[in-house]
């Protein structure tokens, strides 16, 4: 089964050098030591996020801070193993280290590439800047969804509260009254709306969907 997380040691660094070199190879490119060294540096002081199928890990994300904004997240490398290629593991591996990203502050995100296209398919958009064949592309980082479970009819300011976006009740009123809250995408001022299954909530930065079991 195919799931993603963070690196968490030097065996998680080792492997994903690992794919990197084995995506390298398959292109008939062979680093050099140098470039090896600066990759592991890379690996060992950015974010690295790991995919893996069962316990082997098949691709890797790795992102750093901006240089002269912390809230910009810089996509070093996207990369999937040969064997997985064609499988949209770098899709899952972008969106994957996006989530990561906003969890620890980052706001937006930029990529030097060759292949805008993948990256626009991700959501990310050309700035207008080149350098050569490299295209930088830039997008917005999102909240990453939450899922809330509840069983019955709900509301929108029950919910809110429910799913610990506020405190109480009052603070629930008054977001929805200064139009702060979201429902799939559209400003909501009611607070008695009725949600459905699969209903998207964004507020004060954070996103939860509704999910009703059966």
């Amino acid at each position: 089964m195919m799931s993603t997380r963070l690196a968490k040691d030097e065996q998680d660094r080792i492997a994903a050098v690992d794919v990197w070199k084995a995506a390298r190879a398959a292109q008939g490119r062979r680093p050099d030591k140098e470039t090896v060294a600066r990759v592991e540096e890379k690996s060992a002081a950015g974010l690295l996020l790991l995919a893996e199928d069962g316990a082997e890990v098949v691709g890797l994300a790795l992102g750093e801070p901006g240089r002269d904004d912390r809230s910009l997240l810089h996509l070093e490398m996207v990369i999937v193993h040969p064997s997985r290629q064609g499988s949209g593991l770098g899709a899952t591996l972008v969106e994957a280290i996006a989530d990561a990203g906003w969890e620890r502050g980052f706001r937006h995100a930029e990529v030097w590439c060759t292949a805008p296209g993948f990256y626009e398919a991700c959501g990310f958009e050309r700035s207008g800047r080149v350098d050569g064949e490299r295209v930088h592309l830039v997008a917005e980082l999102e909240a990453p969804l939450r899922d809330v479970i509840v069983t019955g009819e709900i509301r929108l300011g029950q919910f809110l509260k429910l799913a610990e976006l506020v405190e109480s009740g009052s603070e629930g009123k008054a977001l929805i009254a200064a139009g702060e809250v979201s429902v799939n995408d559209e400003v909501e001022t009611r607070r008695g709306r009725q949600l459905v299954d699969g209903d998207v909530v964004r507020a004060l930065a954070r996103a939860v969907r509704l999910v009703q079991p059966g």
